[in-house]
Formats: structure tokens, C-alpha cells, sequence
């Protein structure tokens, strides 16, 4: 039963080149890292526990590593992050800015309260979205934005010049820190939330869609791409999952524009061959 008022925090000390391959198996369920003092600790609802010893025990038949568990409250996740967030600068022209600063790093400046959703541009994959947005995403434009999580590429689609982003999320607890960003943002229009399943949203008629997903979501979701004329711009891929992609896209006659690396993790440029 999942508890709200805490988190369950898997603690990974002595293989960090293990946190990447735990996340992409994980999916969804991990919310997101925090690295400290050597020590990466990934964060989860509670009650997913013992299903998640489960599949870790299945990855020890070919990796080698330990892990131990703790709780840690809502709160204390916030003074963690208020002590340790540092801006995210893009390019000098893009940052990501905690809510407690009031300096403005960069042309575009997004300022995010890190929350149950945990987007908050520090990772390598919502690095690359932003990256990439920054070169493909032109004033006017209509964004779609899948597994919107924090708000945070709604958010800087907006302040790129989109004139309408729809952001579909699953998770309902996103939904709260969603708002928030806006808020924190000032942005009262042209972003709208929408609650459901990423692969279930039918309506695709936009210039730009986004999705910074697991990789097993992105293979399903590629089908549903196909034929429309947007530009896609979509991460949360591990390098080792290119080969997979590029055949799925092959197969339904999208084109791979633009592959982007950030250590492990790729981002990619799509377009329909029709």
C-alpha cells in the first residue's frame, strides 16, 4: 500500500555504473536519482519494495553489485535538494534555476521546485530534450509533450515560443508540482495538463512532440508516430537500445534525423519517410 507521507530510497554505493541500468529496467517506477558523496540513492513510492528486491535479485545473475533500503520523508527531500540543486545551463542559453534564486543565468530561465515528479533538468536525458528544443523548436509552434512529468519541457517550449503545448502525464502525483512550476514560471495559459496514458493519446496533429520516456514506452509509442508530419524529438534511451529503435522506426517508416549522445544516454530526431 503506497504511503504518500514517505519514500522508499534504494541506496547503491559500490557500482554506480549500475544506477543507468537499474533506471532504464525500473522504468517508471524509480522517480528519480539523487547523487551524494559517492552514494546514488533512488527514490520510490513506498510499497513497491518487494517487487522491486525481486527484479534486482534477477539482475544479479549477470551483474554484481549490493543495495540496502531506507525511508525518507517528503520534507526531507526538499532540504536535500534546497543544499545540493545547482542551475543547469544550457548552451548559455537555457538554465534551470532552483525557486529560491532570483538570478537569471540565461536568456530562458525556467525556475523549478523539485517535487514528487523529480524533473528537474539535472539528468542526462532531460539535458538533451532542452538541448535539442533549443534547436528545433520555432516560435509558433504547437508542442505535445509526453510524460510531462514536472512540466519542465512544457514549460520551456512556452518560454521558446510555442503557443500551445498539451502535456499528457500518468501519474497523478506530478500533477500537484505540474501546477507549481507553472506558477513559479507565471505562465497562466497555452499549457494544459492532461491525466492519461501516454500511448492512448490519439490526437498528434502538432509541429513538435516530445517524449523523454522509458525505452519500453518509446518502442509502443513509435507506432503511433507514424504517417504524421511533426518533428520528434524523443530520449530516455540508453545507447544500447539505439540498435532496437532504428529497426522499429525502419518498420514504420520513420526516419532517425539526429542522434545525440550524453555519456550513456541518447537522444534522437525523427521524421516520417511519408
Amino acid at each position: 500500500m503506497k504511503n504518500k507521507d514517505f519514500f522508499d530510497v534504494l541506496n547503491i554505493s559500490d557500482n554506480l555504473n549500475s544506477v543507468d541500468m537499474i533506471q532504464t529496467m525500473l522504468g517508471d517506477e524509480c522517480l528519480g536519482t539523487f547523487f551524494q558523496n559517492g552514494l546514488a540513492k533512488l527514490y520510490f513510492n513506498s510499497g513497491l519494495r518487494k517487487e522491486i528486491d525481486i527484479k534486482l535479485g534477477n539482475l544479479l545473475t549477470e551483474n554484481t553489485f549490493t543495495w540496502s533500503w531506507e525511508k525518507q520523508t517528503c520534507e526531507n527531500w526538499h532540504l536535500a535538494w534546497q543544499e545540493h540543486f545547482k542551475p543547469v545551463v544550457i548552451d548559455n542559453k537555457l538554465a534551470v534555476i532552483p525557486h529560491w534564486k532570483n538570478d537569471k543565468p540565461a536568456e530562458i530561465t525556467i525556475s523549478i521546485k523539485p517535487g514528487m515528479a523529480f524533473g528537474t533538468g539535472h539528468h542526462e536525458t532531460t539535458w538533451l530534450m532542452l538541448s535539442q528544443m533549443l534547436k528545433y523548436l520555432k516560435p509558433g509552434m504547437s508542442v505535445l509533450d509526453l510524460g510531462t512529468g514536472s512540466g519542465i519541457l512544457s514549460i520551456a517550449a512556452k518560454k521558446m515560443g510555442a503557443v500551445k503545448v498539451d502535456s499528457v502525464e500518468h501519474d497523478l502525483d506530478c500533477e500537484p508540482n505540474f501546477y507549481e512550476n507553472l506558477q513559479l514560471n507565471k505562465i497562466i495559459d497555452g499549457i494544459q495538463f492532461h491525466h492519461g496514458d501516454v500511448l492512448s493519446w490519439i490526437k498528434l496533429d502538432y509541429d513538435l512532440i516530445l517524449a523523454n520516456i522509458n525505452q519500453k514506452i518509446i518502442g509502443k509509442l513509435i507506432i503511433n508516430l507514424k504517417k504524421i508530419n511533426a518533428i520528434i524529438i524523443i530520449s530516455g534511451l540508453l545507447e544500447s537500445d539505439y540498435k532496437d529503435i532504428v529497426e522499429i522506426c525502419s518498420t514504420n517508416r520513420l526516419i532517425i534525423k539526429e542522434k545525440i549522445l550524453k555519456g550513456d544516454w541518447l537522444c534522437l530526431i525523427i521524421n516520417s519517410q511519408s
